[in-house]
């Protein structure tokens, strides 16, 4: 029974830096129609942007997490006004989302690639510990300060996201641009502004999701690739539903969790994929959102 609550402790932290990445994917899927297949990149970069600042410059750690997450808003946001918008002036239809999917995938070999021009990308590193000291002892479950830290800010990164849609004018405005871009349009609404704020505020959460989750694993130039965990996540709660998705990231942490516990740790690599699988064909709306609907296009 110890063992099974240490493998839910650490699922549950290792879910909530996926609920924070796969939050970031759906914001933008929502609003722009296309899946953002740099997130992961975007976090990449933006740990190695706090790294530079910590490790070359001797800034303080608050400064160069701060720098971090304003670094990756801009890239997100300079993304959408620089590339995505030019797309959807020259492209129609059904091309804008493959034009538009492919330049994701253009950024995340740009961003791979301006890291390793930098000398920090030649050795595996790690950012330090926000939240050091001793261990807490839960009966003989150990919890880390680290991992209370992780959960602690995931959880107010989600609230503060909350308030700020729900009760900001700004926040309503990128919702009102999500739910109907053409009817935001008519009413006032800067609808290509509040898709660069949207492309921003979602490279941003990847970003803090990045600077949570670099004291736990190895950062290289390829850790970009935690995005398809997010998918996992997101595809396991519903890629539209995004208090489902928050649910399934916990969940898919969790199962990951289990799945090396009782049944192999080579076996976690290959998780992600069959949760993907299972869903799709089980429950294509994923577990908790509602009654598949069926779309003309």
């Amino acid at each position: 029974m110890d063992t099974l609550l240490q493998a839910f402790e650490g699922g549950v932290v290792t879910g909530s830096v996926y609920a924070l990445i796969a939050l970031s994917l759906v914001i933008v899927y929502k609003s722009t129609d296309v899946i953002n297949f740099a997130g992961g990149d975007i976090l990449m970069a933006s740990c190695y942007i706090a790294l530079v600042l910590l490790v070359g410059w001797g800034a303080p750690y608050w400064l160069a997490a701060l720098v971090a997450i304003l670094g990756g808003f801009v890239i997100g946001a300079g993304f959408d006004r620089l590339v995505l918008e030019r797309i959807a002036r020259r492209a129609r239809g059904q091309d804008i989302m493959i034009a538009a999917v492919i330049a994701t995938i253009g950024l995340s070999y740009v961003l791979k690639g301006l890291v390793r021009m930098l000398g920090y990308a030649d050795e595996v590193r790690s950012l330090p510990a926000q939240f050091p000291g001793r261990p807490l002892f839960l009966g003989n479950v150990i919890v880390l300060r680290q991992d209370i830290g992780i959960v602690l800010a995931a959880s107010l990164a989600v609230a503060a996201l909350y308030l700020f849609f729900r009760f900001t004018k700004l926040g309503r405005g990128l919702r009102a641009t999500a739910e109907d871009p053409r009817a935001a349009a008519l009413i006032g609404i800067p609808v290509a502004r509040m898709r660069m704020v949207i492309w921003g505020i979602a490279s941003a959460l990847a970003a803090i999701a990045g600077l949570l989750v670099a004291p736990k694993i190895l950062m290289t130039p390829d850790m970009g690739i935690i995005v398809i965990l997010a998918l996992a996540a997101s595809v396991l709660g519903g890629f539209t539903n995004i208090p489902g998705v928050i649910a399934g990231g916990l969940l898919l942490g969790i199962l990951e969790n289990l799945i090396g516990l009782f049944v192999s740790t080579q076996a976690i690599a290959v998780a992600p994929f069959l949760v993907i699988m299972a869903v799709l064909v089980l429950r294509p709306q994923g577990l908790f959102a509602g009654a598949a609907r069926m779309k003309k296009v």
